[in-house]
């Protein structure tokens, strides 16, 4: 099959998810096209891709370049130059308009949306978005969803025609196995995001400062960028704790970091899936994260990890403890971790799903 790849060049879910889809077919036989207004970061260590850049025109007249309708004459364009089976767009806002207007003008096109997460359970709900973002996404010929949260949650919130197959993330454990972690004294703590209020990072802070106090051999990486990262900064430094916490900004390999990573910590009140944690699961590393959204579908509580209320900074401290206090758990709960991470999340159990739903929509 032919196959467009819609998606996000930055560090966010939807755009890793994306760009790894996409590798995943091509090494299946699949032509893939990855589309976006900049090569996407995971693509950039790789070689061998297609890739057509959506070139957003200047013009003085414009405050605010039309990005929606630039990306829908390009597909526009390359279902009839490369006859493209399949445009799969990734995270709904403004990709799924696009798409929309890219099948009434060409009606080979079929086209797919994935709804992701802040897409729907965000943005989409505002009026500014939502009657076009229902309409385009009701005239697609297939949508899917990364949990069985996210598909409820879209269901109750919006007045959707069409159904929505929920297909999981995915994780190649091939990209972490060959990982050894170094023998060290530190128990580290690791956190990755784009540090946005509803991932509740600063909880992290506090709650690793009251374990902090009662051990010396902690430490915590904050790994990202995003509008509270100066705020966890700063609580660092009046908590007193600044000299045990660092602050690396965006990184491309997250799997060099996690090999130095004991636990991993995930307190967000709204995810729609939590790709960071299954990453972290995939390389052995056990995970402290909160009941919200799909991550309750990944991590178990006592056998992955441990989950929480959002919220509750106590609950979050008293894991944290447990980890550090109990190297036999946490090695255990890290190799179950590893092990669902295979069975559940192999791009073997998921990419032929992807694949079967596509066949299907040719063939309609």
């Amino acid at each position: 099959m032919k196959i467009g790849i819609i998606n996000y060049p930055t560090f966010g879910g939807s755009g890793i998810v994306g760009t790894e889809l996409g590798l995943e077919l091509q090494k299946r036989g699949h032509e893939v096209h990855f589309i976006s207004y900049q090569i996407p970061e995971r693509l950039k260590l790789e070689e061998d891709f297609i890739f057509h850049e959506v070139n957003i025109l200047s013009y003085p007249l414009f405050k605010y370049k039309p990005y929606t309708i630039i990306l829908a004459s390009l597909l526009h364009k390359l279902v009839n130059e490369h006859e493209l089976d399949i445009l799969h767009g990734h995270y709904a806002i403004p990709h799924a308009t696009s798409l929309y207007l890219a099948k009434l003008s060409n009606n080979k096109a079929k086209i797919i949306s994935t709804i992701h997460g802040s897409d729907m359970h965000l943005l989409g709900l505002d009026d500014a978005y939502k009657p076009i973002l229902v309409n385009s996404l009701n005239n697609h010929d297939a949508l899917t969803t990364v949990s069985k949260w996210m598909k409820q949650f879209v269901v109750d919130n919006y007045d959707m025609e069409k159904d929505i197959e929920v297909i999981y993330n995915f994780v190649d454990p091939k990209k972490f196995s060959k990982i050894k972690k170094p023998e060290k004294e530190e128990v580290v703590f690791c956190h990755v995001s784009n540090f946005r209020k509803v991932k509740r990072s600063p909880d992290i802070v506090k709650a690793f400062a009251i374990e902090a106090e009662k051990f010396d051999h902690v430490r915590l990486e904050m790994i990202g960028e995003g509008p509270e990262r100066e705020y966890c900064q700063d609580l660092a430094i009046s908590l007193g704790i600044n000299d045990k916490i660092t602050f690396r900004g965006s990184l491309l390999n997250v799997p060099r970091v996690l090999c130095f990573t004991d636990v991993f910590v995930i307190p967000s009140e709204k995810e729609s899936f939590g790709l960071a944690a299954l990453e972290a699961m995939a390389c052995n590393i056990p995970v402290i994260s909160s009941n919200a959204g799909g991550l309750p579908e990944v991590v178990e509580h006592e056998k992955t990890g441990f989950v929480v209320e959002p919220g509750d900074i106590d609950a979050l401290a008293k894991y944290m403890n447990v980890m550090i206090e109990d190297e036999t758990l946490r090695k255990k709960l890290g190799k179950a971790s590893a092990q669902r991470a295979k069975e559940v999340f192999h791009p073997d159990k998921i990419i032929p799903q992807y694949e079967s739903l596509y066949k299907k929509i040719i063939e309609k």
